[in-house]
């Protein structure tokens, strides 16, 4: 049974704006009808009698046959919209926590670039005061503000080992989140770079190949619910359903590595189209067990279980489960220890290391 009482109904405020906004569409069209018929009457002896073309309509009625369908049109895309965004916010931290993190775990200091970077530079290092070259005075509002920021949040240091350093993103101003905003930075970089296409590629699977890699990671966004009535699809086989989307993944890395025709890229793909698939057996047990225990193949239903009957979560109940599941993932995912298929030092970045832009990054 699924729980009611959450009182984030993304889908019931959804599909009531929706519901609300289609009335008021029927509503502001006329509801007498409308003579939309044309009589055409053609020479004697052409033919007998008049033509006549077209209806008369209700623009209400006709609007009333479809609305249920737009309704729904409509508030699907609000609601994948939604999810989608909420689930691109959630995934905000894990670039800046793994670059951090393994950073700090690998005695460095990993990604420090800040906002802050936007007015000191890097390493001290600026473009000069480029406003002053703008006509009309149009940069004096912007050198105040470099100004300004400089004067806060600056290196400048009362102590003269910290101004030294050149560089207080790191440590000093925390707030400002060091290396966060270098993902953006990334983003954009690799959103601006021309997409090539290597001369002896198959292009046609290798275009393809990471839209099979993307898009399959998408649709298991559909099965991620965010509370009882904040999800895009919610079917009795979610589970199922995702386990064999996520299947899909394997054929688009390995028709990557093929399609570069780069025999680094080949053995990449073999290596990465093994490993996931391998990895994917012990995955599907882990999974198979939590949903023998909560009596459910629907993944609402099994947080449900964990709330309202077993009041426990199911890592405690199956704590060597979890622990298997977090290595599994973390192959598939391709991180150390689990790297083989990339293997920096002798397959370049593996599968994908002809892909430039966007499909790289």
């Amino acid at each position: 049974m699924m729980a009611t009482g959450d009182w984030l109904d993304l889908r019931g405020w959804v599909e009531g704006l929706v519901g609300w906004s289609m009335d008021n569409v029927h509503d502001a069209l006329p509801s007498k009808d409308l003579d939309l018929t044309v009589t055409i009457s053609p020479p004697k002896g052409i033919w007998p009698e008049d033509i006549l073309l077209g209806r008369e309509v209700n623009l209400q009625d006709g609007f009333a046959d479809m609305q249920p369908a737009l309704e729904g049109l409509f508030s699907a895309t609000m609601i994948c919209t939604v999810v989608f965004t909420t689930m691109m916010l959630t995934m905000l931290p894990i670039p800046y926590i793994e670059r951090k993190f393994i950073g700090r775990l690998m005695d460095r200091l990993g990604a420090t670039t800040t906002l802050r970077s936007l007015w000191i530079g890097e390493s001290g290092v600026t473009a000069g005061e480029w406003w002053n070259q703008l006509p009309f005075g149009m940069g004096a509002p912007i050198g105040w503000l470099n100004k300004t920021l400089n004067s806060i949040w600056g290196n400048d240091h009362e102590l003269e080992a910290v101004s030294r350093v050149n560089n207080r993103g790191y440590h000093g101003y925390w707030f400002l989140l060091p290396g966060f905003f270098q993902a953006f930075a990334d983003f954009t970089k690799f959103a601006g770079k021309e997409h090539i296409v290597p001369k002896d590629a198959d292009r046609p699977v290798y275009e393809v190949a990471p839209v099979i890699i993307i898009s399959t990671t998408v649709l298991v966004f559909a099965f991620v619910p965010f509370g009882p009535h904040f999800y895009v699809s919610s079917p009795e086989l979610s589970v199922v359903f995702m386990m064999a989307i996520f299947g899909v993944a394997p054929l688009g890395v390995f028709f990557a590595g093929w399609s570069s025709n780069n025999k680094y890229t080949l053995i990449g793909g073999m290596r990465s189209a093994a490993q996931l698939t391998a990895y994917e057996i012990p995955l599907l047990i882990t999974v198979l067990g939590v949903c023998v225990i909560s009596g459910s193949f629907n993944v609402i239903e099994i947080v449900d279980f964990q709330a309202e009957e077993s009041n426990v979560w199911n890592l405690f109940m199956l704590p060597l489960g979890a622990a298997l599941f977090l290595i599994t993932m973390i192959a598939e995912v391709e991180r150390i220890p689990f790297d083989m298929p990339e293997a920096e030092a002798e397959l370049v970045v593996g599968w994908w290391t002809e892909f430039g832009g966007m499909r790289w990054g």
